[in-house]
């Protein structure tokens, strides 16, 4: 696990794969109350082709945050996210997003997109999610402020019917979770205003990727997304919901793999 201090605070981060000069690094943002463990599974198999990076935003998993939620906003983590690629020497990089982390990612491009060679946005949306998803975002994040990360897991759980396994991993996360890196993180996500005017002039090509079964943004609001986006690809993941790189990885690595290759094919003039 290798770490760095950014901001004189502790980052963790995992990556796999050589530096190749013909094909640009990829960094990995994960999602709302989530870590790089969630993309732990898929991890080698991406870097079969070129370096990888998925890190521990701010206040999640093993990364130290501040105790001040306005330090999680979708602008101010987007900053972060910047630096820690300098940090990191990832010099011009393909960006994959999944869902707050896609909201995320989404302003990482609006204010750099000259340093990405594509920017994929996996289970995310033009903006926040619709009510009912935006309503349990919120259950956790209150649960996260007053009650701990045991109850907080219990709200994050959708089915009652959770093996034990599963709520030891919730809790586990919840534990290592900065309670105010919820909460400002639940505030920036069902607060986020649509980028549309930006996506739909973007320059850099972009792969909106996501599960058929994702209910956090419904098919119909991840095809608006794919719309509004200039060019973008379009990949529906069978078998799968709102994390596709666990629920069908094969199908997953098949199209980011495929899509980033045609990416660096065209650049190079291939």
């Amino acid at each position: 696990m290798p770490t760095i201090e950014l901001n004189w605070r502790v980052v963790t981060y995992d990556e796999a794969g050589p530096a190749r000069p013909d094909r640009p690094p990829l960094l990995l943002l994960h999602g709302f109350t989530g870590g790089r463990q969630d993309f732990a599974d898929v991890l080698e198999s991406l870097g079969e082709d070129r370096r990888v990076v998925v890190v521990d935003l701010p206040g999640h998993g093993d990364s130290e945050g501040s105790d001040d939620t306005a330090a999680y906003g979708l602008a101010s983590t987007a900053a972060w996210v910047a630096q820690f690629a300098d940090a990191v020497a990832l010099g011009d990089f393909h960006l994959l997003g999944h869902s707050l982390g896609g909201l995320i990612a989404q302003r990482v491009a609006a204010g750099a997109s000259q340093r990405l060679r594509s920017l994929v946005l996996m289970d995310t949306g033009l903006g926040a999610p619709r009510e009912e998803p935006a309503e349990r975002v919120v259950r956790i994040a209150l649960a996260a402020r007053d009650e701990g990360p045991e109850a907080a897991a219990a709200a994050s759980l959708d089915d009652a019917s959770a093996s034990d396994e599963e709520r030891a991993e919730a809790t586990a996360r919840f534990r290592a979770l900065n309670p105010a890196a919820v909460v400002g993180a639940a505030r920036g996500l069902v607060h986020a205003v649509p980028l549309s005017a930006f996506l739909r002039g973007i320059d850099v090509p972009v792969l909106v990727l996501h599960g058929e079964q994702d209910e956090t943004w419904t098919l119909s609001e991840q095809r608006l997304l794919a719309a509004t986006v200039a060019g973008a690809e379009h990949v529906v993941i069978p078998a799968a919901a709102h994390s596709p790189q666990r629920e069908n990885p094969e199908a997953w690595l098949a199209a980011l793999r495929g899509f980033l290759r045609r990416v660096d094919e065209t650049a190079s003039g291939g």
